[in-house]
């Protein structure tokens, strides 16, 4: 078993914030990511113009599904899921990308990179980005969409969170978390859309409450400073599950009534991998935990008796380090992104790969992937 370790915490809010630095180039994949050059400040802001998008999962059109993967080689690359033909490649050449993720109507695709964030339109003629945010600090880790498109989040390693109103030509900074002291790693929402959960490399979760701008600390270890890598949230809004750097997985239960803060109730440890974790998410029918290491496997773990024993290894000849991974919203696949080069289509009923990705010239380091019925 393991504990809790609360603290709450009033968050600062600014509306805009900013810096500009040099670019770092690549660097090397059996590493944690990282760049930390000087740095002086400046503004923080999006600019330009916004304007769909083809691929796809099995079961769902081709046209109607978004498959996105990027990494070391500074392209972001579009696949027709079921042939495995890449439709489109954005250039991203400012730096290697470190988290993807497309908005809900499947059109625009967003990068996280070395301090900065970049929104390609996948229906535009041109390969470059059509909004640019430039102002940031050192590496973007993290990067995801409302559930309605609004507005995104961000994460990275100036130890700040930020909320971005996408509603305007000119999206602007409107909410701020920093941790004070360590780097962002992961952040994930809740599918009630008022709480953005933010792990940090000293191994500490914050739970920020986006509707009052005050947050609650969990420190799943309280031993030691263990990174945890990645966080996650089923869809249902059940469990919340964090993976750090020995390979551990802690599992919380989450109840959320009205408006009241979210309630965590300590679940269950588990060893998912003897290496190092890197991701950890939650198939969209909220039945599987999905992990992937340095111990160049994926694994799948059971939440529907709410045990998370271990259903599946993923794993075949060459894969290197799992980098990402996400789910195809009939739960019946996973793709997962790997420093060998390559994505992969995995089917889950038996574990066998249906299709390889194969166009990126350097290591995978994201997956990203939305279809209609997610």
């Amino acid at each position: 078993s393991f504990e809790l370790k609360r603290r709450a915490v009033e968050v600062p809010c600014e509306s805009q914030i900013a810096r500009r630095v040099g670019i770092s180039d690549d660097e090397d994949l059996d590493c944690e990511m990282g760049a930390t050059p000087d740095d002086e400040t400046d503004n923080a802001t999006g600019s330009s113009s916004v304007n769909s998008v083809e691929s796809t999962a099995p079961n769902i059109p081709a046209s109607d599904a978004v498959l996105a993967t990027a990494g070391y080689d500074h392209t972001i690359k579009l696949w027709h899921v079921h042939t495995s033909l890449c439709v489109k490649t954005f250039q991203h050449p400012d730096s290697q990308v470190n988290a993807l993720s497309i908005n809900p109507e499947r059109r625009l695709v967003v990068a996280a990179g070395f301090q900065h964030i970049r929104i390609y339109d996948s229906h535009s003629s041109s390969q470059n980005p059509t909004i640019n945010f430039d102002g940031i600090t050192k590496n973007v880790t993290t990067i995801g969409f409302n559930k309605d498109g609004q507005w995104m989040f961000s994460g990275g390693e100036d130890f700040k969170a930020r909320i971005w109103d996408l509603r305007s030509n000119n999206p602007q900074c409107q909410k701020l978390f920093e941790t004070l002291s360590s780097p962002i790693t992961c952040a994930t929402l809740h599918p009630n859309n008022t709480e953005l959960i933010v792990s940090d490399q000293s191994g500490t979760i914050h739970i920020w409450d986006l509707r009052n701008d005050r947050t609650e600390q969990l420190i799943p270890d309280q031993n030691t400073s263990v990174p945890v890598q990645c966080v996650a949230v089923d869809p249902a809004g059940k469990f919340l599950a964090a993976v750090n750097n020995k390979g551990d997985c802690y599992v919380w239960k989450l109840e959320s009534i009205g408006n009241e803060p979210l309630h965590l109730s300590p679940h269950q440890k588990v060893r998912v991998h003897n290496r190092y974790a890197i991701k950890c998410c939650f198939s969209p029918d909220s039945s599987v935990l999905a992990t992937t290491s340095a111990d160049q496997t994926a694994k799948l773990w059971s939440a529907k008796n709410e045990n998370f024993n271990l259903e599946m290894e993923l794993s075949c000849p060459g894969q290197r380090w799992v980098w990402g991974a996400a789910f195809t919203g009939d739960s019946q696949y996973l793709i997962t992104a790997s420093s060998d080069n390559l994505a992969r289509l995995w089917c889950l009923e038996n574990g066998q790969v249906k299709r390889e990705y194969n166009g990126h010239q350097k290591p995978l380091t994201c997956v990203a992937y939305r279809d209609p019925t997610m």
